[in-house]
Order: structure tokens, then C-alpha cells, then sequence
């Protein structure tokens, strides 16, 4: 017999396919069709490849051509225009088990910018009316930034976040600066942080301006009166001023960074005066300069990088970790033993 159990077989009579699942004699077998199962003559059967083959078009037609079809559409004016949002900040509760209770361990603080304005920033952390932490740096346009972690019993040091943003390349109408001072209030955190589990989201937003603001009109003066008084000039905000405002808070000046394929993280590497920081002001540190070296080399499209961040307690390896597996432009990371750095350095692969 030329058929065998399990051979594919197409139905004479309807040009359905079926398989053979058994033998009823010389000249009838047992076929199966869309889960039915029936007997029927060899006659009535036959292998389904010719007439499968047979129904296949060797040329396939030509699509209709449509008029219009023909011009080639510019898809770049459908994309997604970026809109000024303004400037916020971004916080992130990281909980913890503690026993049966998943409690809020810490809150870490990114800040956003949805303007089209690149800014230098002036960030300092308050607790009890002392500086617990300063950041000097720059933020681009639609770009994110790390800025520090705050652990939660600190809600109890009355914390303040204040801000001082400068546009990094001064605009004609809009002021030259704008301040920013946010106090955490405890009772209100506790109860966005409550409903923040509760509608099952990341994180809280905190709008700082939606806006840069507009420059302020210069004052009139007033009419000259004949009182043989001398008035006193009047002063502006120009550009002068500006430099001198910017002197006041120390801005440390634009340093520009080249990509680097080995990145050592170690504070001591970073910052000069390190000595008498906090750990977490240390960590801050760290990881500010980690992101940028990170941003720098993708778009610089590096393939690989390594960054040194040392054994210690497993703090500031597990931080770069998590910001690498939120990274879409990472392609894998590794930390192994290496002959050059043991276990203290973490290479970085690039899509």
C-alpha cells in the first residue's frame, strides 16, 4: 500500500486534506478530516502536493496601482512633536519588607526638563536648616537627571529641596534666572505616597515650572523734577549682572567631557575636597558622573564600556545596575571577575 498512518491526503470528491490514521483492508483506510473520522476507497484519495502546487500562482499580479500611490509620503511631519512641559521633579519610592509590611525605605529624585532650553542647575538638599547636599551641573532639553536619594526617616528634618536654574544659552524675553524652594511636608507625603500604592503607579510628580519665565520690564524713571536733587542710576539685569549673579552661587564652570571606554568611579577620582561628605552626598556624586559618561557614550555610539565602581558594600554597583536595566540603548552588562579589576568593575555592551 502506498499510504502509510499519519500520510496527508487530499479528498477527491471535496479537496479537503486529512491524515490517515488507520487501515480497514487492501482497499479502504481510515481517514480523519477537521477532527471527523471516516473510511473511504484508495480511489477516492490521493497525495495533496500536486494539487497544492497546481493552485499556486508561479507569477503573482501586479498590485493595482492607485493614482497618488506613486508619491512617497515625508512621515517626519507625523512624528511626535516635543512640547514645552516646563521643569519637574520626579520622586520614587523604594520599599522594603519589614516583617509582613512593605515599607518605604527611601525616595530618589530625578529632575526632568520638557522645555526646549538647555539649563545649569544649583540644587541643595536642607535637613534641620543645614546643607545636607549641593549638586552644580547642567541638564539638557527633554532630558532627565539623577539627582540624589533621601532616605525616609529624614521626612522628620523638616527636608528642603531648593533649585536655581539658569539658561545655558540666554533667551531674549525670558529671564535670566528663576528660584525654586520645595518643603516636604510629612503628614502630605505620607498620604500621596498611600495613594500612590493605591492606584498601583511608580512615581510622585511635582511640577517646578511650566514656563521659563518671562523677563521682568526694566522700571521707568520717573519724570525729572527740578529739586537739584541728583537721582541715583538706575540698574538693570544685563549681561554683566548676570555673570555676578552667577559668581554668587559658585557655578562651578562648563568642563567638556570626551567619551571614555574606562570610567573609575571612585570619589577620590571625582571630587577634590570629598573628605566630610555624607555617604549619600558621595553616592550622589558617583552616580551623577556615571550618567553622564553613560549618556556621553551613547551618543557618541560606543560599543562598550567599563565603569569602576569598586566592591565596598554593593551600593553603588547596584544603583548603576538598576540605571543600565532601565537603559533601552544597553544591550547587557556584565560583572565578573577580571584580571585587571576582580570584581569591582561592570563592562557595559551598547545596541
Amino acid at each position: 500500500m502506498k499510504y502509510q498512518i499519519g500520510d496527508k491526503i487530499l479528498l477527491l470528491s471535496s479537496k479537503e486534506e486529512g491524515t490517515v490514521v488507520d487501515f480497514v483492508n487492501d482497499n479502504m483506510v481510515m481517514i480523519e478530516i477537521k477532527g471527523t473520522a471516516f473510511p473511504v476507497y484508495l480511489d477516492q484519495i490521493d497525495f495533496p502536493y500536486f494539487h497544492r502546487f497546481t493552485q499556486q500562482k508561479l507569477v503573482k499580479d501586479k498590485p493595482r496601482l492607485i493614482p497618488g500611490d506613486e508619491i512617497k509620503v515625508d512621515r517626519r511631519k507625523y512624528e511626535t512633536l516635543k512640547v514645552d512641559k516646563g521643569v519637574f521633579l520626579s520622586v520614587l519610592p523604594v520599599y522594603e519588607m519589614d516583617g509582613y509590611d512593605e515599607v518605604v525605605k527611601l525616595m530618589k529624585f530625578h529632575l526632568f526638563n520638557d522645555s526646549p532650553y538647555a539649563m545649569r542647575f544649583y540644587f541643595q538638599i536642607w535637613l534641620n536648616n543645614q546643607l545636607d547636599l549641593e549638586i552644580k551641573n547642567e541638564i539638557h532639553p527633554y532630558n532627565h537627571f539623577y539627582l540624589a536619594d533621601l532616605l525616609f526617616p529624614s521626612l522628620n528634618d523638616n527636608p528642603r529641596l531648593e533649585f536655581t536654574f539658569f539658561l545655558k544659552d540666554p533667551q531674549p524675553g525670558l529671564a535670566t534666572s528663576v528660584k525654586k524652594t520645595w518643603k516636604i511636608k510629612p503628614k502630605q507625603m505620607f498620604v500621596q505616597l498611600e495613594e500612590l500604592r493605591t492606584k498601583s503607579e511608580a512615581t510622585l510628580t511635582y511640577p517646578l515650572f511650566d514656563k521659563f519665565p518671562p523677563k521682568e520690564p526694566e522700571p521707568v524713571a520717573p519724570p525729572e523734577q527740578n529739586s537739584g536733587k541728583k537721582k541715583a542710576p538706575v540698574t538693570t539685569i544685563g549681561s554683566g549682572n548676570f555673570a555676578s549673579l552667577l559668581s554668587k552661587i559658585q557655578l562651578q564652570p562648563e568642563t567638556t567631557l570626551t567619551p571614555q571606554h574606562e570610567v573609575d568611579l571612585h570619589i577620590e577620582a571625582l571630587e577634590k575636597n570629598w573628605k566630610g561628605m555624607s555617604n549619600i552626598a558621595i553616592l550622589a556624586v558617583q552616580l551623577n558622573a556615571f550618567q553622564r559618561y553613560l549618556d556621553l557614550a551613547i551618543s557618541h555610539h560606543q560599543h562598550n564600556m567599563v565603569v569602576i565602581h569598586g566592591v565596598g558594600k554593593g551600593k553603588l554597583k547596584e544603583e548603576i545596575h538598576n540605571i543600565l536595566r532601565q537603559t533601552p540603548e544597553v544591550a547587557s552588562f556584565v560583572n565578573q571577575y577580571h584580571a585587571k579589576y576582580g570584581y569591582g568593575a561592570t563592562e557595559i555592551t551598547f545596541r
